[in-house]
């Protein structure tokens, strides 16, 4: 079964610059401005001056919970009663289970695939969701929560195709740009594109001159497919891969919001994002989960140069099993 977002009536008219800062107001309570700390030896490590948007010290140790607050919000009491239902390699899961809790604690259902990272299961369940475990990928598990949210009128809380969670990832745009207005390049991981458009958004709406790239892991590329060819590739053939916060693919509404404000989507390795990884214990001593470093790990292979420009890398999550993380660093893949 390929479900796609026909199955949902988002509209690019649906989201605009004005809802992202109405989604900063409706979300600061819940949700932490992050640092944008510089980095002095990943300055030295790449040529450029290098700024880190520290979404890994967010709330649920990832952007996600954006979004997911912002959505959950904005939802009616009939909505929040249906119960919520979503799909997600990990974190937006856990984002959409601690929005929950915040209003109500309508019953929560994840649908993610069966290799799921047990420590993002873990904070599933603590705050109250039910995981359930399906395929062996994010696009099986969604097949499946698509049926789930046909068959019992469930309330689908897309992971990043849903216009009010693009406007809760969007508020990271105003932030880099508060704090560092004369920002000249930003760099996102992308497996969905929600966090990508909702940046894009808002720096090209304060400074049309800025740079905004995208990076993906080669084992679900595509991004950087529709980019190539000029229209969406929603549905593709996602492979094994250690960066299983970006193993979605691109929206037709995300794709449209992304097309004319990102330069490029470009595609990483596992062995080329294990070196960011290496690189930004090394060097600024913290643990970055696999698909936060795709920025990073592009720069070191070479893909794309941040020489001589202010250079924004979004490390978009931490929510990674220790001893995942040191055995990547220890003996690669």
């Amino acid at each position: 079964m390929e479900a796609t977002l026909t199955d949902f009536d988002f509209r690019i008219e649906d989201i605009q610059t004005v809802h992202i800062w109405q989604a900063r107001e409706r979300i600061r309570p819940y949700v932490y401005h992050t640092p944008l700390v510089y980095s002095p030896a990943l300055s030295q490590r790449t040529g450029g001056e290098v700024y880190l948007k520290m979404e890994i010290w967010q709330k649920c140790g990832c952007f996600k919970v954006r979004g997911a607050i912002n959505t959950v919000a904005t939802l009616s009491e009939e909505q929040r009663r249906r119960g919520l239902v979503t799909c997600s390699s990990g974190n937006h899961g856990t984002a959409l289970a601690y929005a929950a809790s915040l209003f109500g604690r309508p019953p929560t259902r994840v649908y993610l695939p069966k290799n799921a990272e047990p420590a993002k299961v873990s904070r599933i369940r603590s705050f109250g969701a039910e995981p359930v475990f399906h395929g062996e990928n994010f696009l099986e598990a969604y097949a499946e929560a698509v049926a789930y949210y046909k068959r019992t009128g469930a309330t689908y809380v897309h992971s990043h195709g849903d216009p009010r969670v693009i406007a809760g990832q969007g508020t990271i745009g105003i932030e880099i740009m508060e704090d560092l207005p004369d920002a000249e390049m930003i760099l996102v991981p992308v497996g969905g594109g929600g966090i990508l458009s909702g940046i894009a958004m808002i720096a090209k709406s304060v400074n049309p001159a800025i740079r905004m790239i995208g990076v993906e892991s080669e084992a679900a590329p595509g991004g950087s497919l529709s980019f190539r060819d000029g229209r969406c590739h929603e549905w593709v053939e996602i492979k094994p891969g250690i960066a299983d916060g970006i193993m979605g693919t691109l929206t037709p509404l995300t794709y449209e919001l992304t097309r004319s404000r990102v330069e490029t989507i470009e595609v990483v390795s596992d062995a080329e994002i294990v070196a960011a990884m290496r690189a930004f214990q090394e060097d600024e001593q913290i643990m970055v989960e696999p698909a936060a470093c795709v920025g990073l790990a592009a720069v070191l292979a070479g893909k794309v140069s941040v020489k001589g420009k202010k250079a924004v890398f979004v490390l978009t999550g931490r929510n990674v099993n220790a001893r995942k993380f040191n055995e990547l660093i220890a003996n690669g893949v």
